[in-house]
């Protein structure tokens, strides 16, 4: 049985992979480029990997450069399907069997019928894109501070996320102060990825020369980069969250010809009260246009 530390060591490997393969999914990345990053041998990181997430390494690269193309065809409608296909490497025709491999559907069709698999979801709670308010009189563009928080990432199915955020709240609330701002940052798409295995981010801001820091080496910190952000600021209850989400990818995006960079999409919590209503300022992360 492994101890404490050894966990600690583990799962910040394990991060630091994953971490690197967001970062990287563009590029031509291979198990060794991981392996090499994390300073281990190919064999130890791919056992670590795959007893700690249930998936390969080389299956975690390739299933997310897939779902990450299928996002794309989504979102930038006006790029043709062979562009988005070679930015995650990709020839014509390799990507039309891997994506339909994948997704079981065509990479033409899946743009086609996109929106309608948004509305198929579990996640839409019956909905339509044509029931939601315009989103342009709920968005502002801003441009917000670089900031650091502390954070635990997640394997599951987003209706859990409400269990999930009371432990970590009570975990961390030796650091909270009055300033703090709780955030999340939902990494994969449901309507996508497979629901009960998408990947979220729990966060907390934090002062990162805390004291208390220093003690927990286990603790992982992040720094969000600031700049400009399209700001969709929600007022609700979490069951349209998901709709909301979409309106932006399926159609604001490319109504207004506002494009979402590498940045994360982040969540940030303004107000939760007992009967479920909520205030979120979601934060798209823009392109600056160049003039």
């Amino acid at each position: 049985m492994e101890d404490k530390e050894s966990i600690t060591i583990r799962k910040a490997v394990i991060n630091q992979a994953i971490n690197y393969i967001f970062e990287h999914i563009d590029e031509d990345i291979t198990v060794e480029d991981v392996a090499k990053y994390c300073s281990y041998s190919k064999y130890h990181l791919t056992r670590m990997f795959k007893e700690d997430t249930d998936e390969a390494l080389y299956q975690f690269i390739k299933r997310v450069r897939l779902e990450r193309s299928a996002w794309r065809l989504k979102v930038e409608k006006e790029r043709s399907i062979t562009e988005i296909g070679e930015t995650y490497g990709y020839s014509s025709s390799n990507f039309a069997t891997a994506f339909k491999k994948h997704l079981d559907i065509s990479p033409a069709d899946y743009r086609r019928s996109s929106e309608q698999m948004v509305e198929d979801s579990s996640f839409s709670h019956g909905m339509t894109l044509d029931d939601l308010d315009d989103a342009g009189s709920k968005i502002t563009v801003e441009y917000l501070e670089s900031f650091t928080v502390l954070y635990e990432r997640k394997k599951g199915n987003y209706h859990n996320m409400s269990d999930e955020w009371c432990d970590f709240i009570e975990k961390y609330r030796y650091l909270a102060t009055k300033d703090t701002l709780y955030i999340d940052c939902t990494i994969d798409d449901p309507s996508i990825t497979d629901e009960d295995g998408c990947m979220y981010e729990l966060c907390q801001t934090v002062i990162p020369d805390h004291p208390a820091l220093k003690a927990h080496p286990e603790i992982l910190l992040h720094d969000f980069e600031g700049g400009k952000y399209a700001v969709y600021h929600f007022k609700g209850v979490p069951q349209l969250l998901f709709m909301v989400y979409q309106e932006i990818f399926c159609r604001w995006l490319s109504k207004t010809g506002n494009e979402i960079d590498e940045r994360p999409i982040i969540d940030i919590y303004r107000k939760i009260e007992e009967d479920g209503y909520m205030e979120i300022d979601i934060c798209f992360p823009l392109k600056t246009k160049q003039s």
